[in-house]
């Protein structure tokens, strides 16, 4: 029997373009035009795991899925890792047009890491703000948190990042934070956005399609 509260929640763990969905329930529902294996979790294939991306081998979509003695694998999967948390958000301009940026040469919404004391809201709309110059944002409504996996400095991280979608009238110039390699700073009109978002991550490409924004 699993726990009926973990089996509320799901997951999605992004390394590169692949992906863990730890459904903490025992029917999978699942929509995605990718292949994917089903697993039933365990200790050792958790470990497995771990060792397979942090040795560069992990390259399948894989879903886990619960069992009685492990009833939340994602909470013990992030045992392997250092999770950072940040926030971000997609601005969409009174115009309708919406706001991306360019970082290391990839399409990319503001986003950064939450500061001692800030609420997630709070940390999203400075991020947002700091790397982009606009002003007057407002919380419309909370989005899906994403959740990848990288390495810096020889640490590997889970980045959680909690995203917002934020309203705006900002009629003023965008400023680019080149401090934080952000080239570009652009509003781009609703019909654009998908062709834009070619080139981003996988893990946003999967946001916006959650958030059903474009």
């Amino acid at each position: 029997m699993v726990n009926m509260q973990a089996a509320t929640q799901k997951y999605k763990v992004f390394i590169n373009d692949k992906w863990i969905f730890f459904s903490c329930s025992e029917d999978v529902n699942i929509s995605d035009n990718e292949s994917f294996d089903v697993l039933n979790v365990s200790e050792h294939l958790l470990f497995n795991l771990s060792e397979m991306i942090k040795t560069g081998s992990f390259n399948q979509n894989i879903v886990l899925k619960p069992t009685f003695e492990i009833p939340n694998p994602f909470k013990e999967f992030l045992n392997y890792f250092f999770v950072l948390d940040a926030a971000g958000g997609i601005v969409q301009h009174s115009s309708l047009a919406y706001l991306l940026i360019k970082r290391f040469g990839v399409w990319d919404f503001p986003k950064g890491k939450i500061e001692r004391g800030e609420s997630n809201s709070e940390a999203a709309i400075r991020e947002t703000e700091e790397e982009t110059g606009v002003r007057n944002l407002q919380i419309a409504r909370e989005l899906p948190t994403t959740y990848h996996i990288y390495t810096y400095k020889g640490k590997w991280i889970v980045k959680r990042t909690f995203w917002y979608l934020m309203l705006s009238d900002f009629s003023g110039a965008l400023k680019p934070q080149l401090e934080e390699d952000i080239h570009e700073a652009v509003w781009v009109s609703k019909e654009n956005v998908p062709s834009f978002l070619k080139n981003t991550y996988a893990s946003l490409r999967d946001l916006v399609q959650e958030s059903n924004l474009f």
